[in-house]
């Protein structure tokens, strides 16, 4: 996408109320959180393809930065009006879409907490075990509580060297591996190699498979 297009693609996003989001039929949310998830990966696709530290990379990171903290805000409307968007209600792609969104609330850490609660409540009431959804939120909220890990699927890097990956702390490593493998998610090597070839760094060998990056 060209760095032109996502004004209007922002403007979209930015410019209707919460209230607009909050008045939805509920039956008809999978909408509004589909043109928030258009906006969110909009940003951050175009961020993937900038060189590390550049001013238009900055620039990009300002707004997506105000993309996340609109979207969290209209989420946070449609669930108090509507619940926590579920596949067997609204569709696949709008409980995915919703999930989504919640990941990258981390301005809002009170908020991804009760989003992980409700996916984890929405996942029992289906008779199901958890999935890698739930294994991302998880971590993400883990991370930023310092805690542990418990799925591997939060990296970090030294400021300035967006290259040098390593995992945030986790549990048992070995753990950590059968759990992932339960999800069907890569070994921890492998996702780390993915994440790397996706931010276009050099690595030694590729992954084969795609997988949400937390």
């Amino acid at each position: 996408m060209h760095l032109r297009v996502l004004p209007a693609l922002l403007a979209a996003c930015l410019t209707l109320p919460v209230s607009a989001y909050a008045a939805d039929r509920c039956e008809d949310i999978a909408t509004s959180l589909a043109a928030m998830t258009s906006a969110d990966q909009a940003i951050r696709n175009r961020i993937d393809f900038l060189d590390q530290g550049s001013p238009a990379q900055q620039k990009l990171f300002s707004y997506m930065a105000l993309v996340d903290r609109t979207n969290t805000e209209r989420l946070k409307a449609i669930v108090t009006r509507c619940g926590w968007p579920v596949k067997e209600r609204h569709g696949e792609k709008a409980a995915g879409d919703a999930w989504l969104l919640a990941q990258h609330a981390d301005h809002d850490l009170a908020f991804q907490k009760r989003a992980l609660v409700l996916i984890e409540d929405a996942v029992k009431a289906r008779g199901e075990r958890v999935d890698r959804n739930f294994a991302y939120l998880y971590d993400r909220v883990a991370v930023a509580e310092g805690r542990p890990q418990r799925y591997g699927t939060q990296l970090f890097s030294p400021p300035g060297q967006s290259c040098a990956l390593e995992f945030s702390p986790m549990e048992d490593r070995a753990q950590v591996d059968a759990r992932r493998a339960e999800l069907n998610l890569p070994p921890l090597d492998a996702y780390r190699r993915m994440v790397l070839e996706m931010q276009h760094c050099p690595v030694a060998g590729s992954a084969d498979s795609h997988y949400p990056q937390g």
